[in-house]
């Protein structure tokens, strides 16, 4: 029986990229973003922290449009902060 389950599964996920998600990682929270992962198709499934609920396509819309409204802030490019940048790519290089 459960074969079945995995076929219809299968080409639902294949015609609509459709996945029930039943296995799901731990949340991450990475850049300000809380997700899960699913096991099986490794689609994010983003997260609230505060409900600690998956968030609905409303949700998802209203995070993603505030973040892009969000000022972006610039930081004058100092002799000292080039030779930072400089080091850090050194450092990435050789490692």
């Amino acid at each position: 029986m459960r074969w079945i389950m995995e076929f219809f599964q299968s080409v639902f996920e294949a015609i609509f990229g459709f996945c029930r998600h039943n296995s799901l990682s731990r949340p991450f929270t990475i850049e300000g973003q809380t997700y899960k992962v699913c096991m099986d198709c490794s689609q994010q499934v983003f997260y609230s922290r505060d409900t600690m609920k998956p968030l609905s396509r409303r949700e998802l819309r209203y995070l993603r449009a505030n973040q892009a409204n969000a000022a972006v802030a610039m930081m004058p490019a100092t002799a000292l902060a080039r030779e930072a940048a400089a080091r850090r790519s050194r450092k990435t290089a050789a490692a």
